[in-house]
């Protein structure tokens, strides 16, 4: 399986390393902050220190950092700085971006005219982190066909990339978040999505996942029967490349290192 390290090339590692998070080689960021920028997402918090910005020293700036691809695959990296205050997103009324900003709802779908003049639907989210917004297409997020092995219905997949919460008939909740660095929140910690990537399947294993944000109740670690069973039938499908002295952690750790060559990328602002 492919080591993240030979991912790193496509990263505009001329703009990390103005940032200090490149020098002579080595990506000064968790292997989780690539696979999140990788995937089109947000990385975690990151303290930037010693920056020069139009000639103005910044001696430390906690921000996250994400990757926008434009219509011609030109790939910049985007900073986002912890604002003392919340910012102001054009689509959003007052009213929208207060309902965002107190949860009580978690994304809002408003109609987007782009460059090329073409009306889409975008997702706008709140970083409570950064107390900025998120914006994203979610056509261009990827298909799960089925979580732990439970198959998602037409509704279920639509409802997953507009923000909604989808419940699977064992209990399971989760429901996709730009905000989070992973793209998913539920009440397990672990989970494993079949992603529909170039007709065919991939899976996704998840660990460490967040927990939901209106969840009130304790989060589970997620080792329930159906995610026990797909994880055993994955490695009983990879067992011809295996090491016969691989333990489950040591697959997972594997799985880990190559899924982020599966995510469908998608510029979020």
């Amino acid at each position: 399986m492919e080591n993240i390290k030979s991912k790193i090339e496509i990263l505009p590692l001329e703009e990390f390393e103005k940032l200090g998070l490149y020098k002579d080689g080595d990506l000064k960021i968790k292997p989780q902050d690539v696979e999140s920028l990788l995937s089109g997402r947000r990385t975690d918090i990151i303290s930037l220190k010693g920056l020069q910005v139009e000639g103005i020293e910044i001696e430390k700036l906690d921000a996250k950092l994400s990757l926008y691809r434009d219509t011609q695959e030109n790939i910049t990296l985007q900073i986002h700085p912890i604002y003392n205050k919340p910012q102001k997103h054009p689509l959003l009324t007052t009213d929208e971006t207060d309902a965002l900003i107190s949860q009580q709802v978690n994304v809002i779908s408003k109609m987007h005219k782009t460059k090329n003049d073409q009306i889409i639907s975008i997702n706008i989210e709140y970083d409570k982190e950064t107390k900025d917004f998120v914006s994203y297409d979610p056509s261009r997020l990827p298909q799960i066909i089925s979580v732990n092995g439970i198959s998602l219905s037409e509704i279920q997949q639509d409802d997953f990339k507009k923000g909604k919460l989808i419940e699977l008939h064992d209990g399971t909740k989760l429901q996709h978040s730009a905000t989070d660095s992973q793209g998913i929140l539920s009440d397990r910690k672990r989970l494993i999505l079949s992603v529909l990537i170039d007709g065919g399947l991939s899976y996704l294993i998840f660990r460490e996942l967040k927990n939901l944000w209106d969840n009130k109740n304790h989060q589970t670690e997620g080792l329930t029967k159906s995610y026990n069973e797909t994880l055993a039938k994955i490695i009983y499908e990879n067992k011809e490349n295996l090491d016969k002295q691989y333990t489950v952690e040591d697959f997972q750790n594997l799985m880990d290192l190559s899924q982020k060559n599966n995510n469908q990328r998608y510029p979020s602002r």
